[in-house]
């Protein structure tokens, strides 16, 4: 057990408790803060962590730890420590919030001496409970490096994206492409069960790295956007007619579709623009043409 570094704790929901025991099994005298106090309490009984009474409990504190719901509620506790706390004290923050929230962090942070990193969560509480957890970090290699001995403690699979707010960014374009997904998976799987198809067999086809759902991810963003080779392959115009056959299968049985729907139009955009002949993939230069190109040299 760590006896030399002060660790905080700010925020003791279902995961904010599961980081806590695990801070406090290798710092000493963790303190804590949450404005459930019953939580508090259960911190302070089950694994002897110290209640922080107000910010003054944390002149002497290294590296303060943040799992809080928005970035409200980070931006208020922060408004209310950073005067206590010692200059070059590090801020953690583990909450899911966006690249500008970090930003806005830091540069209040700035006035007082002080240094945040993001390591955002990738885990359920189950996963968190067994040390399965992995943290997606940003920030400065230094402040990354200094913050070392309390990542490993909270886990120890740890991936690093850059500079300061990209670990939040990617957490947020992760969940946010599961989530979209979850739509698709519930829209096809309702295609099926209408069509009397098995969701069972469907779902071993999908699982299959050569013609399941990894495919899109594995060959045509990793081989093929990523490369722009979009030579060969499935043409674009047949991708959007199957796309259509999708539509007609919907309408026929009945079943409501918003995302496969909406992904239609954007095969539609794309033969229009000219690329009916590249592979389906050539649906990336759509954002090129926007601006907002896709590429891998940052």
């Amino acid at each position: 057990m760590e006896k030399d570094v002060n660790v905080a704790l700010y925020g003791l929901g279902t995961m904010g408790m599961e980081v806590a025991i695990r801070l406090a099994n290798r710092f000493k005298g963790l303190q804590v803060s949450d404005l459930n106090h019953v939580a508090v309490e259960h911190a302070q009984s089950n694994f002897s962590a110290r209640p922080i009474t107000s910010p003054e409990d944390l002149k002497n504190t290294d590296f303060v730890v943040l799992c809080l719901p928005s970035p409200k509620a980070t931006q208020s506790v922060l408004e209310q420590i950073a005067p206590a706390l010692k200059k070059e004290a590090i801020i953690i923050e583990l909450s899911t919030v966006n690249p500008q929230d970090i930003e806005a962090s830091a540069h209040y942070l700035a006035n007082y001496g002080l240094e945040i990193i993001d390591a955002s969560l990738m885990a359920g509480v189950s996963q968190m409970r067994a040390g399965s957890a992995t943290l997606l970090v940003g920030g400065e290699d230094k402040v990354i490096e200094s913050s070392k001995v309390v990542l490993d403690a909270i886990a120890t699979k740890q991936m690093i994206f850059g500079p300061r707010g990209s670990g939040a960014a990617a957490k947020v374009i992760n969940n946010a492409l599961a989530h979209a997904v979850m739509v698709v998976l519930a829209e096809a799987g309702a295609m099926a069960s209408a069509s009397k198809v098995s969701i069972d067999k469907l779902i071993e086809l999908w699982k299959d790295p050569q013609m399941g759902i990894q495919r899109p991810l594995t060959h045509r963003l990793a081989e093929r956007i990523l490369n722009e080779d979009y030579g060969g392959g499935m043409p674009m115009d047949a991708a959007c007619k199957d796309s259509h056959l999708a539509l007609s299968l919907a309408q026929s049985s009945g079943v409501p579709l918003f995302a496969i729907q909406a992904c239609h139009s954007v095969y539609e955009m794309a033969v229009a623009s000219g690329l009916a002949r590249d592979d389906y993939a050539a649906v990336a230069k759509l954002w090129t043409q926007w601006g907002t190109p896709i590429r891998n040299d940052l």
